[in-house]
């Protein structure tokens, strides 16, 4: 009676003993996916900030302008010829990761481009007698300066830390100006006034992340779309069109 009674005691407790145990697998599972879970979407967002420096250049179209001297009218059309000029940017983004490899990025960045003048080819024509003339000028620090609102889009593929991207880029012109220095020496800046704003663009780069959140990267941006400036009359300024080509190398943080 007692063995029968020990042997009915015994089962009941390893009923109980395996209850338990699937419970506690059951609540160690639970846990273990809450705490995965949370991780991720801890990790999913992140935002950050960088700035660094950058070299652009200006696509430029022939630029035309109708002048008038002594009551007769003459059309001037140059052809700009630019250099890469030094600028640099800042800002702010915010990137979501789908998993360990995916990322996408969206951002604001503030950006003082331009270019350098090189030479300018003017030909002039009389419009009387149509006479043509030609004039060449190679002016020393001569340079269009032009600061942007640009909201660059990424999508990025990581290889451990090193994550190159591609995406597009959508700018908004916000000041332009021509500097140049007079024949005394001088540094004399001539406002433009913004006209056609919008720039749309393909861009190309990579980054490299380290673990504490720095990281260092390097884009390629080519503007597609025209963006203009009006017309100076008084000035006997034409109004300008040009491409955006920029190369941006910067150092940021992510949080």
């Amino acid at each position: 009676m007692l063995i029968a009674n020990c042997q009915l005691f015994f089962i009941f407790a390893l009923k109980i003993t395996l209850k338990n145990k699937k419970m506690n697998r059951i609540i160690t599972t639970i846990a273990v996916a809450f705490a995965t879970i949370t991780a991720v979407n801890a990790q999913e967002f992140k935002v950050g900030a960088k700035a660094g420096l950058l070299l652009s250049d200006l696509s430029t179209s022939d630029a035309s302008i109708q002048t008038k001297e002594h009551n007769v009218l003459y059309l001037e059309t140059t052809e700009i010829s630019t250099a890469i000029k030094a600028g640099f940017h800042f800002g702010g983004f915010i990137e979501y990761g789908f998993n360990d490899r995916l990322f996408v990025e969206g951002g604001i960045d503030y950006a003082f481009q331009g270019a350098k003048v090189k030479s300018g080819e003017t030909m002039t024509v009389n419009l009387s007698t149509y006479d043509v003339s030609n004039e060449k000028e190679n002016p020393n620090g001569t340079s269009i300066r032009t600061q942007q609102l640009n909201i660059p889009l990424w999508v990025k593929y990581d290889i451990a830390g090193f994550r190159p991207k591609v995406g597009v880029n959508l700018g908004f012109l916000t000041k332009a100006e021509l500097k140049a220095k007079s024949e005394n020496g001088n540094s004399e800046t001539l406002s433009l006034n913004p006209n056609k704003t919008f720039d749309f663009g393909l861009g190309l780069g990579a980054e490299y992340n380290l673990p504490f959140g720095l990281f260092f990267d390097a884009t390629f941006n080519m503007g597609l779309t025209d963006v203009s400036t009006k017309e100076k009359t008084a000035e006997e300024f034409p109004a300008l069109n040009f491409k955006n080509r920029v190369i941006q190398i910067g150092v940021g943080y992510k949080f």
